[in-house]
């Protein structure tokens, strides 16, 4: 029984993990669209930083932030959304909200079987991956920004 228990479980953390993955590049996906319109809405801008003798890699450093920026907000409202659904959860098998039961269900105890514990480490894991995820899918962006030709850029409409 044990083994069998053992099995589902394993297979439920992978369709999970499998969740979060597709969750994670579509985030990906999403930033990478948000920075090519930036960069795009940005040209002029990126053009005048050039003629004034910006670096390049200056240029490449700002907008990896803003798409670190951006990963680093959507982790920490999704470590946010994941811990009231915790207490949540909690608070329900508690028998519902009160102040000592929220007590029980953000602290725990020796005396409380709480149903969903997520450790401190895993959210500053998610929110450091968030971070990364966010950094990746803006260097194409950014590459993009530092190839514009300068005189290109501030003859730019846009």
């Amino acid at each position: 029984t044990r083994k069998e228990i053992e099995k589902q479980s394993r297979g439920i953390q992978l369709a999970l993990g499998g969740i979060g993955a597709v969750s994670f590049l579509v985030a990906a996906i999403g930033i990478a669209n948000t920075m090519i319109m930036s960069v795009s809405e940005r040209t002029r801008e990126i053009g005048i930083m050039k003629a004034l003798g910006c670096y390049v890699n200056d240029i490449r450093t700002m907008f990896l932030c803003e798409a670190g920026a951006i990963g680093l907000v959507g982790g920490l409202i999704a470590c946010l959304i994941s811990a009231l659904g915790s207490l949540s959860i909690n608070l329900l098998s508690f028998g519902g909200f009160s102040m000592e039961n929220v007590g029980k269900a953000i602290m725990g105890g020796d005396d409380v079987n709480r149903i969903s514990v997520i450790p401190w480490w895993l959210f500053v894991a998610a929110v450091l991956f968030s971070i990364l995820v966010g950094i990746l899918a803006g260097f194409g962006p950014a590459n993009k920004a530092v190839k514009i030709p300068a005189l290109d850029a501030i003859k730019n409409e846009q």
